[in-house]
């Protein structure tokens, strides 16, 4: 069964926030003009909803009993629909595989498929990464 995270709001003073920093396109910064784009509204970076699932994850995976120490590596990333101004997010957590050698000391490597979900529960983007899980320190067993 999925692990599901809790919701976030993206309010518009954080989508053009964080649009001015990272990715300044027109339809992420100025109403009019993302009435006017392919989007016909303002929305949310897919960058910004990407930094946003990562959060998610690590909190949602630590909530759920499983020390999450850092992502490892993200092998898919799609966006499939625009994320506007007031929607919600949330993530959908399918745990796959497991691998015992990890990079980092004292974790083992878990593989995450993931669904970022808006509010109606449809799919806006899909993610498969990794992530280091610590170990049980008592014994050495996977969580």
């Amino acid at each position: 069964m999925p692990l599901t995270s809790e919701l976030i709001t993206l309010d518009k003073a954080a989508i053009v926030a964080f649009a001015s920093q990272f990715d300044p396109q027109p339809y992420h910064l100025d109403k009019e003009a993302a009435e006017q784009s392919i989007f016909g509204g303002l929305c949310a970076s897919g960058w910004h909803i990407a930094a946003l699932a990562t959060r998610l994850v690590s909190e949602t995976l630590i909530k759920n009993g499983l020390p999450f120490v850092e992502l490892l590596s993200v092998g898919h990333l799609k966006w499939t629909r625009p994320t506007f101004v007031d929607e919600q997010i949330s993530v959908r957590i399918t745990l796959t595989d497991t691998q015992d050698e990890s990079p980092i000391a004292d974790t083992y490597v878990q593989a995450l498929n993931v669904d970022v979900c808006n509010g109606d529960g449809d799919v806006v983007a899909t993610m498969s990464a990794t992530a280091a899980i610590a170990q049980d320190s008592a014994t050495g067993e996977t969580a």
